[in-house]
């Protein structure tokens, strides 16, 4: 059976392309245009992946050692994400950093830092003031308010595990463990 064609193409062939066109428009539009090209979103707030990238940057330009942590850009991602509940907690407990002092210890070469390092850098030093001061019960507090913030992550970077506070790689769900059999167990009949 031979089909009808509209300049040399099936429109069978046609129809499949328009119906796969169409799912991937359906796939792009389930992402909300504020979550698109976002790396992190929760309640008004948004961390773009160009804001994660910059500091990325400006971290291995400012200081080359620290670049070579393993995991940077999820490291990243994470000390943009705690910040705005980080900062202000430890303003408030007298574990504040500025600017200057995030630059001056940990981007030393850096002459004009990016301010997306500069607040990844302040939230990694204010973390460790209220760490080695014993706030628990402020960084508890923080830990409470970004368990309940609704962050979402980018699943390029991983998932936000809340109970650890941490940035994690997701297991893609098609990878699945397949337990290793004991000694005791026997294998399953081969096929005939």
């Amino acid at each position: 059976m031979k089909h009808a064609t509209t300049a040399g193409t099936p429109r069978r062939t046609r129809a499949g392309v328009v119906a796969a066109v169409a799912a991937v428009a359906l796939a792009l539009g389930a992402c909300s245009p504020r979550e698109a090209g976002a790396a992190a979103v929760y309640g008004d707030e948004r961390i773009t992946t160009d804001q994660v990238t910059q500091a990325v940057q400006g971290i291995k330009q400012g200081n080359p050692e620290i670049a070579q942590t393993p995991g940077l850009e999820q490291t990243v991602l994470f000390y943009l994400l705690v910040a705005p509940f980080l900062l202000p907690a430890a303003e408030r407990a007298g574990a504040g950093v500025s600017d200057s002092e995030a630059a001056s210890q940990l981007l030393p070469k850096a002459t004009n830092p990016d301010p997306q390092a500069l607040r990844v850098l302040r939230t990694f030093l204010a973390l460790q003031k209220l760490q080695q001061g014993g706030a628990t019960p402020v960084l508890q507090q923080v830990q409470r308010q970004i368990q309940t913030a609704g962050v979402r992550v980018n699943p390029r970077f991983g998932r936000l595990d809340t109970s650890r506070l941490e940035i994690v790689q997701r297991q893609p769900n098609w990878l699945v463990r397949t337990p290793t059999p004991t000694a005791t167990e026997t294998p399953p009949p081969a096929a005939p």
